[in-house]
């Protein structure tokens, strides 16, 4: 069973993530590149350290390859925002495709459990969205990386209103 309150309190966050990312989009495509820098960070941290402990065997080569590895990208990804935002807007483009036809997916099977035209519609219209953003990224490649920003906006506004209206769909929806 899906936690009505759970799901609009996430709508509401990322309704207000979009608000910042469009008013901002510059400092939030930076901060999107930052953010995945330390995680790739951390990840390469934890993947040393397993590396390290292990006694032996065929994983601990990899664990410390990839530990390395990832640490390095980490660190390129923070000290190279501009650069690396050029490489992300084709990761980016490729959220949006999956995220969109994800949520098309989804709409369908929520229209299945007779939800109103409002919720599955909603959701449909957030997944056609999302598909649309990455064609419009794709399409104004290298130079798109100045509106990741804007579009990932976009994208947190449409995901937390779904979510919202998923949230009350499900809040005042009957018990079965």
């Amino acid at each position: 069973m899906i936690n009505w309150k759970w799901c609009t309190v996430e709508g509401i966050l990322l309704f207000i993530l979009g608000i910042f990312a469009i008013s901002r989009p510059g400092v939030a495509a930076e901060a999107f590149v930052t953010l995945f820098g330390w995680l790739l960070i951390f990840f390469g941290a934890i993947s040393l350290f397993g590396g390290v402990t292990s006694q032996t065997g065929a994983r601990k080569p990899v664990s410390l390859g990839v530990g390395f590895v990832a640490i390095i990208f980490g660190f390129i990804f923070i000290f190279l925002p501009a650069t690396t935002l050029v490489m992300m807007t084709i990761l980016l483009a490729a959220f949006f495709f999956l995220s969109g036809f994800a949520e098309i997916a989804s709409s369908f099977s929520l229209r299945s459990l007779g939800g109103h035209n409002n919720h599955w519609g909603l959701a449909f219209f957030n997944g056609v969205i999302g598909i649309v953003l990455g064609v419009l990224l794709l399409s104004t490649w290298p130079e798109s990386f100045e509106v990741i920003g804007l579009l990932l906006g976009l994208n947190f506004l449409l995901s937390g209103a779904y979510l919202v209206s998923l949230g009350w769909f499900f809040h005042n929806a009957p018990s079965h």
